[in-house]
């Protein structure tokens, strides 16, 4: 004889189903927290495609800083934009623009003359060249090298298992790792001469680290995600070695 379940688990399964349904994954906006470095950590640090680097997967994000610059695809054109205290710094690929924000009905809008950036959200925004709207997309992938980049980092690494990510400044070297719980920094002793000259090395020692990376003029693919970057990276950190892939952001 078939099993007939009572009426009240029936009910309770039904009621069971719908609810998980409905409970997808908010997106996580961008302009989400850093860690103490000053590194970039949200969701929408996926450095390519499915890739998530030490900036995304930490469990801990505490912190209240957001994102200095961001990247926009505009119907093909790379642009990123940097807000400002009233202005926006609009970065196109020949030119760079600083715009006065504007009064807007909504989102928020920068223009002068013919230019002007409109955001409607941080996952959109209306582009405003010599006259002609073009909209915009965010850039989640190339995002976390624009801000970087922003911020004066030279060169930036990433790597896997357990997620990291390394900036190189003029002035020190910043390497996030544990997923993005931790960070090590140091003094940027200048890089240091290797008898291949498609090798670069820094050397440094802190109180608290001791910090060795190496850069490859080597392709390199990048694990998770399959991108192929110019440089391959290895970071010696207290011992403990990552590998992964980088390139340069002057």
């Amino acid at each position: 004889m078939p099993f007939a379940a009572p009426p009240i688990l029936v009910l309770s399964l039904l009621l069971a189903l719908l609810a998980g349904c409905g409970r997808g994954a908010a997106p996580t906006e961008p302009g989400a927290a850093r860690d103490a470095a000053g590194s970039p950590r949200s969701a929408m640090d996926t450095d390519s495609g499915s890739h998530q680097d030490a900036a995304t997967d930490a469990a801990a994000r505490g912190g209240s800083y957001e994102f200095e610059a961001y990247a926009y695809q505009c119907n093909g054109l790379e642009i990123a934009v940097r807000p400002g205290d009233g202005n926006l710094t609009l970065i196109l690929p020949e030119r760079t623009l600083v715009l006065p924000q504007v009064e807007s009905a909504s989102g928020a809008r920068y223009a002068e003359g013919e230019n002007g950036f409109w955001g409607r959200g941080i996952n959109s925004g209306l582009l405003t060249l010599d006259g002609e709207d073009i909209p915009c997309q965010l850039d989640r992938r190339a995002t976390p090298w624009v801000d970087a980049q922003v911020r004066g980092a030279t060169f930036r690494g990433i790597g896997q298992e357990p997620g990291w990510h390394l900036e190189i400044h003029p002035d020190r070297l910043v390497m996030t790792y544990a997923y993005g719980t931790e960070r090590a920094v140091a003094p940027n002793p200048g890089a240091v001469a290797d008898a291949d000259p498609a090798v670069r090395r820094w050397d440094a020692v802190t109180e608290s680290h001791t910090l060795a990376v190496r850069v490859e003029d080597r392709a390199c693919t990048d694990i998770m995600s399959g991108e192929t970057f110019p440089a391959t990276v290895s970071v010696t950190l207290d011992g403990r070695e990552y590998r992964g892939c980088g390139r340069n952001l002057d």
